[in-house]
């Protein structure tokens, strides 16, 4: 698996355990585990034990979720393609001050930026809407 993150998540063999898990248990609070079980076409039961992480999912139920998962990608609001990533900035320049953390925040964009447009390809939808939730809250 060469995957670096929801960008290149094309296929739903490539995304990872935790973070089906994670959107599952987000998607559950939003709404309730059964709505999710519904709008997933799985048990109530098996969701429950898939957050849990009490049993290794069936392929049939990771495919369902994954597929769920690459669904909601594609129509997330940007908003909440960005939070993980606005968190992670967050976490990277914690006690930095103001004025630095700008510049390294940008400085930071701009490298991912690089990194995934090296091969002529369009960079993914969250870093442009990440650039203008820094840019927001500076």
């Amino acid at each position: 698996m060469t995957d670096s993150g929801p960008a290149q998540w094309t296929h739903f063999r490539d995304i990872p355990l935790e973070v089906l898990r994670d959107f599952v248990r987000t998607r559950a609070e939003d709404t309730s585990i059964r709505q999710v079980a519904i709008d997933m076409g799985l048990g109530r039961t098996t969701l429950h034990s898939f957050i849990g992480a009490q049993t290794s999912p069936h392929p049939r139920v990771r495919r369902k979720i994954a597929l769920s998962y690459l669904n909601w990608l594609q129509a997330a609001p940007d908003m909440d393609l960005v939070r993980p990533y606005a968190a992670a900035l967050g976490v990277l320049t914690e006690g930095m001050p103001e004025r630095q953390r700008e510049g390294a925040v940008e400085i930071v964009l701009d490298g991912l930026e690089l990194g995934f447009c090296g091969d002529g390809e369009s960079p993914p939808r969250w870093l442009e809407a990440l650039r203008v939730v820094t840019r927001r809250s500076a």
